[in-house]
């Protein structure tokens, strides 16, 4: 990305990609046709992976609220591999964790970004939301710092034959991986 337009376009998919692994309440469901407008008119992504994120967010429309929320905690919040906390894949239950953590908040902080209250910062949604407001060789080199991490959210993803595997895989494209 060297120009500001496509700087600015990756900034909203990225806010867009962070929305797509909410967690599917009414919120979610009501703006997915507006995340997928925003994604098309980005420009930001080829057009297959458009074609895969458009088959998720159709999916996600096709379902009843109440199917959409048990799959997502299913596949997001039972088991290790397919969490979205990045540390949660590097450090575990480990005591590297806290520290990590804090340098984290830190990052964040010195971009004059504040966490909202409970918002984890190893969460992968609220660290695609700082790339977005990074200049484009900022967050260029924050993705790619995190894109082992995405790689390895994105595998277990696929393996369990999930469509959010495809927005790793658009984070991953992004990151130029």
């Amino acid at each position: 990305m060297t120009s500001t337009s496509s700087g600015r376009r990756c900034a909203h998919t990225l806010r867009a990609l962070a929305w797509l692994l909410r967690y599917p309440d009414a919120e979610l469901r009501a703006a997915l046709p507006a995340l997928g407008e925003a994604l098309r008119g980005d420009a930001a992504l080829s057009r297959s992976r458009l074609a895969e994120i458009d088959a998720l967010i159709a999916r996600l429309r096709s379902l009843p609220g109440l199917q959409a929320e048990a799959e997502y905690v299913d596949l997001f919040d039972r088991g290790r591999h397919t969490a979205l906390q990045l540390f949660e894949h590097v450090h575990g239950d480990s005591r590297d964790r806290g520290p990590a953590m804090i340098d984290l908040v830190q990052t964040y902080e010195r971009a004059g970004l504040l966490l909202d209250d409970g918002a984890l910062p190893d969460d992968l949604r609220v660290a695609l939301e700082f790339a977005s407001t990074q200049p484009p060789a900022a967050r260029q080199a924050f993705l790619r710092e995190i894109a082992h991490i995405v790689r390895t959210i994105f595998c277990a993803l696929q393996a369990r034959g999930s469509r959010h595997a495809r927005v790793l895989a658009a984070i991953l494209d992004l990151a130029g991986e």
